[in-house]
């Protein structure tokens, strides 16, 4: 269940400093804010939101480390990470311009319409992404408006990512700005858990 960790866990690290270097060069510096990825509980990712003054509704995780890795082994979805990946209607993922900055989509979230055409590819679907995660915290997950949402917006986000994460979380206020579409927000949370029991072996770190 776990023997792949590692491996997965390494591509995670090497995915989200690929994607900062390349893309958001300001933010390469990991001295700001950004610490070294440990297990976590959803205890300490509440009291981390808490403190942040982040969101702490609609909160998701993976629910064991077999379910992240099956995941990760998906190309498209270790292109997004710690960036947000949205779902149309039919639960298919619409294409993002991963060239920009991981953050970005502010502006393209405000805008969603469920009468527009969108790009889509169904190489990942929201069911394939829900199947792996489990709600926790405040709420539980159960805020999640309309059952059958016009869109569903996934964002990744990380503990260890430290106070960077408010370019993430920034995004809630562009579903509130979008009067047109009925939109089902998941926050997604890629930190370690400590509830997967991991070896030291098989924990990823910043080398």
């Amino acid at each position: 269940m776990k023997t792949n960790f590692l491996l997965y866990g390494k591509l995670v690290i090497l995915s989200i400093l690929f994607v900062i270097a390349n893309s958001c060069k300001s933010y390469i510096k990991l001295k700001h804010g950004i610490s070294n990825p440990d297990e976590e509980t959803p205890g300490s990712l509440i009291t981390f939101l808490e403190k942040q003054n982040f969101p702490t509704q609609n909160l998701y995780m993976f629910s064991d480390s077999s379910a992240y890795c099956n995941a990760l082994r998906k190309d498209i979805f270790r292109k997004n990470l710690l960036s947000h990946l949205i779902f149309d209607r039919k639960g298919n993922l619409t294409y993002r311009d991963t060239t920009k900055c991981q953050w970005a989509g502010y502006k393209l979230i405000c805008a969603l319409h469920p009468d527009s055409i969108y790009l889509t590819t169904n190489e990942l679907t929201v069911n394939q992404v829900l199947e792996n995660i489990v709600p926790f915290g405040l709420g539980n997950g159960k805020n999640q408006g309309d059952p059958t949402p016009d869109f569903t917006i996934i964002v990744t986000w990380a503990k260890f990512l430290g106070k960077y994460n408010y370019r993430l979380f920034d995004l809630e206020g562009a579903l509130k700005e979008n009067k047109n579409a009925k939109i089902r927000l998941i926050w997604l949370n890629i930190d370690m858990q400590k509830s997967w029991h991991l070896k030291p072996s098989q924990k990823m770190s910043f080398k």
